[in-house]
């Protein structure tokens, strides 16, 4: 016997009910996880909270190594007095390395309506529903949300106090109140 299993249009447009209209970007937070990435992006949408992990890319970047002969190596071992002369004697030498760096995914404008799709395409996105918050606190730099039900997610801004300032902001309006029911 065959499931009939929904189509992927069909689960996009059940996380856009879900998700919402994309109001616009909180900042770049640190969500401890375990084998999931950690940095990213916070969202704010007209139903709750959309984090939008970084994505690893490959960069070549130049490197500076040390390089030398391994004769001068063995020849310190054998007269100790040319320990000393060895850092003088090594030469600095550049080469291309191969190296994985971490990148925001920069939307948009029209772009930042793409967030549904994106939950299924990139491991570690998740959403959290204002209805599903019991309570947000502050914790020195630190934001704790605290779920009705699963474990506490606590937020760590990567960069300035805007970030601070921003999820003040949100948890001060009226819409955020009357839908999470702290009114």
């Amino acid at each position: 016997m065959l499931v009939d299993t929904p189509d992927s249009d069909e689960v996009t447009q059940r996380a856009r009910s879900a998700i919402g209209q994309v109001v616009g970007r909180i900042g770049h937070v640190r969500v401890r996880r375990r084998r999931l990435p950690n940095d990213g992006v916070l969202y704010e949408t007209s139903n709750g909270l959309f984090f939008l992990p970084y994505q690893t890319v490959v960069a070549t970047r130049l490197v500076e190594e040390s390089g030398g002969s391994p004769l001068w190596t063995v020849a310190a071992l054998l007269w100790s007095p040319l320990v000393f002369v060895l850092p003088f004697v090594r030469s600095k030498q550049l080469r291309e390395k191969q190296v994985e760096e971490n990148e925001p995914v920069r939307l948009t404008g029209d772009e930042l309506q793409r967030l549904p799709e994106l939950l299924g395409q990139m491991p570690g996105a998740f959403f959290v529903a204002l209805r599903d918050l019991r309570s947000v606190d502050r914790k020195g730099n630190r934001w704790v949300l605290r779920r009705m039900s699963g474990t506490a997610l606590t937020l760590a801004p990567l960069a300035g106090d805007a970030f601070g300032q921003r999820m003040r902001d949100l948890l001060a309006s009226d819409a955020w109140c009357v839908v999470a029911g702290w009114a």
